[in-house]
């Protein structure tokens, strides 16, 4: 069953610098935004890329995200993200049930995850800010959170 809000999570997006490069012949870069949901407890990592929702369907390629197509109604401010689980040991990456999205007007961010695997199933709604442009290289461009960054190992 989703609960709301309840886990305590960060989401950083990065500009993606590779936006409209080839891949290979024909094949283009469309992800607007890269990033992250960092989950608190328990530890996991998942990796986002928002792309516009033609895109975002077209890359549609499992039963699993025709469901999760089927209950999303596109809206032109927004961008889409299917929601990949990372293990930062072994690098490997699994698609999970879920969608996040962002509303490129409000700046407002939503997720939903559902991965039994790692004992989440949650919804979330927040406000992404922008960042501060420190200069350093990995310098998100926006943050999303529901708690004190500063209480995190």
């Amino acid at each position: 069953m989703l609960t709301n809000d309840t886990t305590e999570i960060a989401m950083r997006l990065y500009e993606n610098k590779s936006y409209g490069k080839t891949n290979g012949p024909g094949l283009y870069k469309k992800a607007l935004f890269n990033g992250t949901i960092d989950v608190k407890d328990p530890c996991v990592k998942f990796v986002i890329d928002f792309y516009s929702y033609d895109d975002w369907c077209n890359s549609a390629k499992t039963d699993m995200q025709m469901q999760v197509l089927a209950q999303v109604t596109p809206e032109p401010q927004k961008l889409y993200s299917w929601v990949t689980r990372y293990d930062t040991l072994t690098k490997q990456k699994t698609l999970v049930m879920g969608v996040c999205t962002i509303d490129t007007d409000a700046l407002a961010v939503t997720a939903t995850i559902i991965d039994t695997d790692s004992c989440i199933e949650d919804a979330w709604s927040m406000q992404a800010r922008a960042c501060k442009s420190t200069g350093t290289y990995n310098s998100p461009q926006l943050l999303a959170t529901n708690s004190d960054l500063g209480s995190w190992k």
